[in-house]
């Protein structure tokens, strides 16, 4: 059990699970268990928080856009948003009686210099003032992040949101995600919406499908030969992505390395991505948990 900081990389342990948190975006790139690796990191992602791209891999936090959003208050924002690019503030981390617990601090005064910042204050016409902070709980068998977003001054702050979380898997063809049965998606590489009618998801071609999440479909688990994990996440995040850029998108991103690892890896992503709002003065809170059974 201990805390080490390695220049932008924060490392902490608790039991036999390990994890490592960069700076840059606070982005879990590592969560390890009794040796075993669960996120993955593509071997050219650059975790220097003076880098000019997000981390390709680990769990990227998307905020305050998803995707190229469509609303109006957001279109400005490049896809994925901001925060990611941002080199947050470590705050502490504490090794306490049942987990190590690790917190991480953004706000609006870090961002002043950002483009997509300015461009996002543009829209109401004001400096949005905010603060977002980042705790990671780990546990011998489980990790939890809990996210905090406070709105100073804006009047009614709307924002999109979404854990980009990269799961590692021995290969990606023999991997299955139950808990999805029931829930409608929509399809977004055919524009299609749909309902999941079968009880296992397989991954065999490139595959971008955002899920509508229903009271049955809160435990996702990932099923990967001796790789499973279950996850679970507070209600306000009832938006589910399932991504794998299969070989033609892989070879289209620079930073994906090595190309053929898109085999090794599925984004199973919980968010909430419809648009919500928050009042001036107002906290909006959520949870993910990713446990290994």
């Amino acid at each position: 059990m201990s805390v080490e900081v390695e220049g932008d990389l924060i490392r902490f342990s608790y039991g036999g699970a390990r994890a490592c948190v960069a700076r840059k975006g606070c982005t879990l790139v590592s969560f390890v268990v009794n040796g075993d690796e669960y996120l993955y990191l593509s071997e050219a992602a650059n975790l220097s928080s003076k880098s000019s791209t997000p981390v390709r891999g680990g769990m990227p936090l998307i905020f305050p856009a998803f995707g190229k959003s469509y609303l109006e208050s957001l279109k400005a924002v490049q896809q994925h948003g901001f925060v990611r690019n941002m080199a947050w503030d470590f705050v502490i981390a504490e090794v306490l009686t049942e987990r190590t617990v690790a917190r991480f601090r953004l706000s609006h005064r870090q961002c002043e210099n950002e483009q997509q910042y300015i461009s996002w204050c543009q829209f109401y016409g004001q400096r949005i003032e905010f603060e977002l902070s980042m705790v990671f709980e780990l546990f011998p068998d489980h990790i939890t992040v809990d996210t905090s977003l406070v709105n100073e001054n804006v009047s009614e702050l709307e924002f999109q949101f979404l854990y980009h979380t990269y799961f590692r898997v021995p290969c990606v063809r023999d991997m299955y995600i139950t808990g999805l049965k029931g829930a409608k998606y929509l399809d977004r590489l055919q524009t299609r919406y749909r309902l999941d009618t079968s009880p296992m998801l397989k991954v065999e071609e490139q595959t971008d499908k955002m899920y509508t999440l229903g009271e049955a479909n809160r435990e996702i688990d990932i099923l990967s030969g001796n790789y499973n994990v279950r996850l679970t996440a507070s209600e306000n995040l009832s938006d589910l992505v399932v991504w794998n850029p299969w070989k033609e998108g892989a070879a289209k991103m620079k930073d994906f390395e090595p190309k053929s690892s898109y085999r090794n890896m599925c984004c199973v992503e919980f968010g909430a991505v419809e648009g919500t709002t928050l009042a001036k003065g107002g906290r909006w809170r959520c949870q993910h948990t990713i446990t290994i059974i």
